[in-house]
């Protein structure tokens, strides 16, 4: 149940991302800097697949992925691709309307159910939600903050972040109250807050971007944010030109090397 939530500003925007997931997974890398068909990028990377959950890249392009659960009976037999190398995929791309471009090209029913999330320095951000059955698009994400990851099975959790954020929010939004909210454990440490500790699952990490019109600074906190001691900060510096992409990776819903994603069934 990853949460996410973004604020905007006159030259840019702040965007803050707790990750939830089992304990037993792999432990992530940090924020590193690539380099991905001419564009460079920030993004840490998933100890089990390689992929990502979040990353910005030099045009100010923030993608920020969150699984969904329960929308539809997985296949089990089926080789899914990893949610994780598609945001990697798109983290090349040099505005929303060259993302939603590219999202709209690709087969989706290779990947499990997933809400990608896209922010700009210029307004609107965008939203992409796949069920595993029906692709649909919100063209003003703006006001969808927080966003958390959805569950069919577990929907009370949502909802009560959702009230402690607005809690939170007694007047004018800052960056304060949103890292407050980040680190919180509102109502009472547990499943249902957003520093999360469950039996066997917990907050693993805190991002934090933001972006200006001549700056990007990627922080990153390794464990939950209630307990995590030191920020990991990756800076980048704002690119104008647009230059024409290289091959991609996925192209019309084909893989160009099934290496690297054959059995990938997890983000």
């Amino acid at each position: 149940m990853c949460t996410v939530t973004w604020l905007r500003r006159a030259d840019g925007y702040s965007l803050y991302f707790n990750r939830d997931e089992r304990t037993a997974r792999q432990v992530a890398l940090g924020p590193q800097q690539s380099e991905l068909r001419g564009v460079k990028y920030v993004a840490p990377v998933d100890g089990n697949h390689g992929g990502s959950w979040i990353g910005v890249n030099e045009f100010g392009l923030s993608l920020c992925l969150l699984n969904r659960y329960g929308d539809f009976e997985i296949n089990e037999h089926k080789d899914y691709v990893s949610r994780g190398l598609l945001l990697l995929d798109l983290l090349d791309s040099n505005g929303i309307q060259a993302l939603q471009r590219r999202v709209t090209e690709f087969d989706l029913t290779r990947f499990r159910p997933f809400t990608l999330l896209g922010v700009a320095i210029k307004p609107p951000s965008i939203l992409f939600q796949w069920t595993g059955v029906r692709f649909s698009v919100v063209t003003d994400a703006d006001t969808s903050v927080p966003l958390t990851s959805s569950s069919a099975r577990e929907p009370g959790i949502a909802i009560e972040r959702l009230q402690q954020f607005e809690l939170l929010k007694t007047g004018e939004l800052t960056d304060a109250i949103l890292e407050e909210f980040h680190r919180s454990h509102l109502p009472e440490r547990g499943a249902y807050s957003v520093c999360m500790h469950r039996e066997g699952a917990s907050t693993v990490s805190f991002s934090k971007i933001a972006v200006s019109n001549q700056e990007i600074a990627f922080g990153y906190e390794a464990g939950p944010p209630c307990e995590s001691l030191e920020m990991q900060r990756v800076e980048l510096s704002i690119r104008t030109k647009h230059e024409k992409p290289l091959k991609r990776l996925f192209t019309s819903g084909a893989v160009l090397n099934p290496e690297l994603t054959r059995g990938m069934n997890e983000r």
